[in-house]
This record gives structure tokens, sequence and C-alpha cells, in this order.
């Protein structure tokens, strides 16, 4: 029986734990950002730079190893052009024969390594960078989702507020219908308008489960129609620009200098040290016609003076590239400097309206107290009360959403300067 109790218990702690759960802006902001299959992308890119540098290196810091084989036949062969008398020389066969290993290690590449590693790593912080660039832009969408469902909570308290006060009215008329104080007809108006209610109730609520449920799937969070969405703090505007997109074009500028690099690099002479050995007809004594095994080591020096050519006009490719990164910046800064400007005048236009909302609240509220007196005395009519009621409550629903228009502006500007 006690165990019986337990479970009963437990399972009251946990759903109601579940009935009183609430999510905040930031966690979907976060949810949305792990849970979006993008960002596995940025650790594949990492383990593929990894191996790619991996590779680098183990080209430069570890001899170059490779197994040659040939066998040839020739027309014609060394010979020694003058007879000796009693001694009788045998001639070369023409046919030959060679297998070798040859083994080569880079002593200096003029940093061409180092470049290409450097290079590489660069490449990967700006994929990296461009994927975060990406999930930036799951902030809109939260957004969007969230204040709406916000908004679509708000509108349907206000609506059964509403209700709330069209019930206590028509109870107080259906009274005076009994009692000869009030005529039917009274009712029937604040019925009608209480079932319209009704049917604005099913469409909000309708779209308020949309708007969870789309965030639910951008963020995998559990959300459902019992969640707390929990208000955000008016947010703090800050002009501190921290878009992902400003720190891309700083990253790209570094492949530019890793590209300069590794060009100066290719016109460097390179150094060497080799080993061949093998076995072979005729092997390093051209004139024996016996197999025999070879061997040769030493340093060799490469100097490719044809990469002189290209160096200049590589070089200004970059530059040109450089500045096209640069006119790239210098748009994306102007939008977005246009953007911020926007985003702020609708924030003081917003900050007015709600100023003059009060007003308006108020004013409304007296004029729908007003008429509801009037209307339970019978001087006004049951149309004439709902309109001033409606008034109000329209009053209220504009009040509110201008209230999460300005939160909106707000947020979204600080979603556009990146923090």
């Amino acid at each position: 029986m006690v165990r019986l109790w337990f479970l009963l218990v437990s399972s009251f702690v946990c759903l109601a734990g579940q009935a009183q759960q609430t999510i905040t802006l930031e966690q979907c902001y976060a949810s949305a950002r792990e849970t979006y299959p993008l960002i596995s992308q940025k650790t594949l890119q990492e383990q593929i730079g990894s191996l790619n540098v991996k590779s680098i290196q183990t080209n430069r810091y570890l001899p170059q190893l490779a197994i040659n084989g040939q066998a040839s036949w020739q027309n014609e062969v060394t010979q020694l052009p003058v007879h000796i008398p009693n001694v009788e020389i045998t001639p070369l066969s023409k046919d030959q024969y060679k297998l070798t290993l040859d083994a080569n290690y880079i002593l200096f590449d003029g940093s061409t390594a180092s470049a290409q590693t450097q290079l590489q790593r660069a490449s990967v912080v700006v994929e990296q960078q461009k994927i975060e660039v990406e999930l930036n832009k799951l902030k809109d969408q939260v957004n969007v989702y969230y204040l709406n469902a916000l908004l679509l909570d708000e509108n349907i308290a206000l609506t059964k507020v509403l209700q709330e006060d069209l019930k206590a009215r028509m109870d107080k008329l259906s009274a005076g219908v009994k009692y000869g104080t009030s005529i039917q007809s009274n009712v029937d108006v604040l019925q009608a308008e209480y079932l319209k209610a009704d049917q604005r109730l099913i469409e909000m609520e309708a779209s308020r489960k949309g708007f969870r449920d789309m965030l639910a799937l951008l963020t995998g969070l559990s959300i459902d129609q019992n969640t707390t969405l929990q208000m955000p703090q008016t947010a703090i505007v800050s002009q501190e620009i921290k878009r992902p997109e400003s720190q891309l074009f700083n990253y790209q500028k570094t492949i530019f200098e890793s590209q300069t690099r590794l060009i100066n690099s290719k016109s460097t002479p390179r150094i060497s040290a080799f080993i061949q050995t093998g076995y072979g007809r005729p092997a390093l004594n051209f004139l024996s016609n016996e197999f025999k095994g070879l061997f040769i080591g030493g340093i060799r020096l490469n100097w490719n003076l044809s990469n002189l050519y290209t160096m200049k006009n590589e070089k200004s490719v970059l530059r040109l590239n450089q500045q096209l990164i640069d006119s790239q910046k210098g748009v994306f800064d102007k939008n977005l400097t246009i953007q911020l400007r926007q985003q702020q005048t609708e924030i003081d236009k917003l900050q007015g309206l709600i100023t003059k909302d009060n007003e308006l609240v108020a004013l409304r509220s007296r004029i729908k107290t007003t008429s509801a007196a009037q209307l339970e005395n019978g001087v006004t009519t049951a149309s004439d009360y709902v309109n001033d009621l409606n008034a109000e409550n329209q009053a209220k629903l504009n009040q509110k959403i201008h209230e999460f228009q300005l939160l909106m502006a707000q947020i979204t500007y600080r979603t556009v300067t990146g923090n």
C-alpha cells in the first residue's frame, strides 16, 4: 500500500513538473544550434583538416620510397673502339634488367610544407566560420516562432477575459429577464458575441499549437501546449558588432597570406638526400655483363626557375581576390548599418505608440465601465455595450501587439549586431 502511494505521488510530481516546464528564448537558441544537422559539419571539417595536415607533415618528414623496375632490349651496346691482340672482350648483352629501391629525404623545402600546413588550417577555419554564419540565421527563425507563440498566449488570455466579462453581463441580464427588468434580445446579443469569441479562440489555439510545434521541431526541445514560454527581458540595445560574417572576412584574409607564402616558397631551391640500391645487368659498371648489386647515395639540388614566370601574376590574382573580399565586407557593413538604422527607427516608433496605447486603454476602460452600468440600468442596448467592450479589447490587443513588436524589434536589433 505504501509503495502504491509512493508511485502515485511520484507520478503526480512528474506530471506536475512536465506541466510547469519553462523554456527561455536563450535555451531555444542554444538547442536549435546544437541539434541542427549543420553543426556536425564543423567536426567533419576539423577531422578532414587534421588528416590533410597529417599527410603534409608525413610527406615532409618521412623519406619518400619508390620501387622501380625496368627490362629493355637495345639494338646496340657500348664497345671498345680498339682491337687488342690475343685479348677477347665479350660484348655486353643487348637485353638489360634493373630493379631498384629509391629513397629521397627532403632536407630543405623552402618552407613549402609549413605554408601548406598554414593554408590548410586557415581553410578549415574559414569553412567552419561559414557554418557559423548559417547557424546564426537560426536565431531569426527562433525569434519568429517564439514571440508569435507568446503573442498568441496574450491574445488568448485577453479573449478569455472578454468572455468572462460577457458571461458576467449575461448572468445579470438573464436575471433581469426573469424579473422583467431586461429583455431577452440583449442577452442574445451578448451570447452571439460570446460565441464569436469562442471562434476566435479556436483559431488562435490552432495557430498557437502550430508555432509551438514548429519551435519544438527547430529546437529539438519538448514543447507542448502546457509548456511555459518565459517572457524575454527587454533587450539591451548594444552598438557593438559581433556578427560571424565580420570574422569570416578576417579569416578569409589569412588564407591570402598563406597562399602568398606558398607562392614564395615555390621559387626557392630544394635540397634533398637520396639513396638508390638495387640489382641488375649491367650494374654501375657498364662494361660488366653480369648481374650485380648497386648502391648510390648523395645530395640533390632542385631549383625550378620556371615558377618565377607566373609568380607575379599569381600574386596579382591574390591581391585582386583580397580587394574583392574587402568590397564584399564594405557592402555587408553598409547594409548592416542601414538595417540597424531601420530597426532603431522602428523601436522609436513603437515606443511612441505604446505611450498612446496606455492612454487609449485607460480611456476605453472607462467608457466600457460606464456602458456596462448603463446596460444594467437599461439606459443603453447590448449592442452598444458590445461595441464599447470590443473597442476596449481591441485597444488592449493593440497595446500587446505593439509591446511584442517593440520586443521583437529590440531582439532583432540585438540579433543583427550579433549580440
